[in-house]
């Protein structure tokens, strides 16, 4: 797909084995010592058009205070506070224009940062919050913990689902709930709007993904995708959706009641999240640590179709992966901004490289009959270069997470009678 030869020519694209830590991140952690530990990153999303993105953060103690952060892409060590939560925050969604930021928590609360009346960033610039800013805690809006928040298109509504099967619209002028919707009473993993926004899709602790039609939210139907939990579910184009599962396969189907899911492939660990970037570049990861690039590749019979399958092109994280953002970069190439349990955000980069075209022999003039008559063995061959070798990345077992709510100790220090 992106051959190009000319003068130059473009070789593999590829995505670098490694994940770039800065020896600024290595440094402060050595400096803070063993009990100070990096956050635990528990999802991403990107602050409008900005050069700026937005971390929401958890701790092992879930009912303990956590922070939503803010970063630049480029240099993703260095977060800045912007406001806390209650309790450990499952995920953090942005405006498109980053006027807004929402994010929900173990406890089912419902934050809503507003900026105020700060300008909003342009393209490429760093966000910055207003002197008006507010953040605004709603207890219990979503009764109990909620995995999964999206906000729609159009910036008019949020749409979260909780552990009891329970899809909730929050209208974000209105400041309430406008709708909801009960699945099977299985915990909702997670939710997706399709690209033209006409369709609502929510994955279950049952292995079922559950249709709706949007803005209505009329039930469709749903899909059944495997025998265990479907963590994940996206959108990869208008009318196909993948999905991830405990049973560690990633899936694919047309997004109709009842159609057919079928394998593309199957990692080492439960996959848990899907990434698709503006280019429609898909990125999945296994909690495990592990990171996909499936490849995209037309269905036989079907020129109109494509289907994505896990192969060869993928990395290890350093700990376990949470939450998976593409970033395009100034300069064009495509990033993915990973979150870890353990060693904060990690970026994967595209590599690009130009090469110099093979150059033609020079034939050399026959001078004497003795050099035309010389054995073969006596002539000196080039020897192709060495491949270069992909490193590889230190190996991690971070903790799995329950499909059911887990059981969180309430640290000493913070208890409170409610």
């Amino acid at each position: 797909m992106y051959r190009t030869a000319f003068t130059l020519c473009v070789t593999c694209v590829v995505f670098a084995n490694a994940f770039r830590i800065s020896n600024a991140q290595e440094n402060e952690a050595s400096a803070k010592g063993a009990d100070a530990q990096t956050p635990w990153i528990t999802s991403l999303s990107r602050l409008g058009e900005s050069s700026s993105c937005v971390a929401s953060t958890g701790d092992g103690l879930l009912l303990r205070e956590a922070t939503v952060y803010k970063f630049e892409a480029a240099t993703p060590h260095q977060m800045t506070p912007i406001y806390s939560h209650p309790a450990a925050v499952w995920q953090v969604v942005s405006s498109g224009d980053a006027s807004k930021i929402a994010s929900v928590d173990y406890r089912g609360n419902l934050g809503i940062y507003d900026t105020g009346n700060q300008p909003v960033a342009s393209t490429g610039v760093s966000w910055q919050t207003g002197p008006d800013a507010k953040l605004t805690i709603h207890e219990k809006a979503f009764e109990r913990w909620c995995q999964a928040l999206v906000i729609t298109p159009d910036d008019k509504s949020l749409i979260a689902g909780n552990e009891a099967g329970k899809i909730f619209v929050w209208d974000i002028a209105a400041g309430k709930v406008s709708k909801t919707a009960e699945l099977d009473g299985h915990a909702i993993t997670g939710l997706a709007v399709s690209p033209e926004s006409s369709q609502l899709a929510a994955s279950d602790g049952a292995g079922h993904v559950h249709l709706f039609s949007w803005p209505k939210l009329e039930p469709q139907g749903k899909i059944k995708f495997s025998d265990e939990t479907i963590w994940c579910v996206a959108y990869v184009a208008p009318g196909t959706l993948l999905a991830g599962s405990s049973d560690r396969n990633l899936y694919q189907a047309e997004a109709k009641a009842e159609s057919k899911a079928e394998s593309n492939g199957k990692g080492s660990d439960w996959i848990t999240q899907i990434a698709i970037s503006p280019s429609g570049r898909v990125a999945v990861a296994e909690v495990g640590g592990k990171v996909h690039f499936p490849q995209a590749t037309a269905e036989a019979g079907n020129a109109n179709a494509t289907r994505y399958t896990i192969g060869n092109d993928a990395m290890k994280a350093t700990s376990g992966v949470w939450a998976l953002l593409w970033n395009t970069a100034r300069q064009g190439d495509e990033q993915v901004l990973v979150g870890t349990r353990k060693n904060g955000v990690l970026v994967a980069g595209r590599s690009w490289k130009w090469t110099e075209p093979a150059k033609e022999e020079a034939l050399a003039p026959a001078s004497t009959e003795a050099e035309e008559t010389k054995p073969e063995k006596e002539v000196k061959k080039e020897e192709p270069e060495e491949k270069a070798k992909k490193p590889e990345l230190q190996e991690a077992e971070p903790a799995k997470p329950a499909p059911e709510k887990p059981v969180a100790e309430k640290p000493a220090e913070t208890e409170k009678k409610e």
